[in-house]
C-alpha cells in the first residue's frame, strides 16, 4: 500500500515546510525505524518544496492495520492541513530493489 502526504504551507498554526522537515529529520530514530520495519513499511522518504509551500512524504506499507498500528504507537498524529493519499496501480522504469 503506497500512501502520499501532503502539507500546504505555511500550516493553520504557521509552520513552515522546512520546520515540518525538520521535526522528521530529527525525530525519526534508529528506535522508530525499527519499530517501522516491524510494523512492515518497506519504504518512507519525506520532502519539502524549494518555494516552501508544501511539505510532501511517501510510504509504502504491507497493510493498513500495520501502518495505523505504527502511528498509534508512536503517537503521531497528522499535520493541521495534511492530506493523505492513498495510491493505486503499481508501473514504472525501475522497480524497487
Amino acid at each position: 500500500m503506497w500512501v502520499v502526504f501532503r502539507v500546504p504551507c505555511p500550516t493553520p498554526d504557521g509552520r513552515t515546510a522546512l520546520d515540518l522537515y525538520e521535526k522528521r529529520l530529527h525525530g525519526i530514530t534508529p528506535s522508530m525505524q525499527a519499530s517501522a520495519r516491524r510494523h512492515g513499511c518497506r519504504f518512507h522518504r519525506a520532502w519539502y518544496a524549494a518555494d516552501g509551500s508544501a511539505f510532501w512524504a511517501i510510504a509504502e506499507w504491507e497493510t493498513r492495520d500495520g501502518a495505523i498500528a505504527f502511528y498509534r504507537e508512536w503517537a503521531i498524529e497528522d499535520e493541521p492541513g495534511e492530506e493523505m493519499i492513498l495510491l493505486e496501480g503499481d508501473v514504472g522504469l525501475v522497480p524497487l530493489p
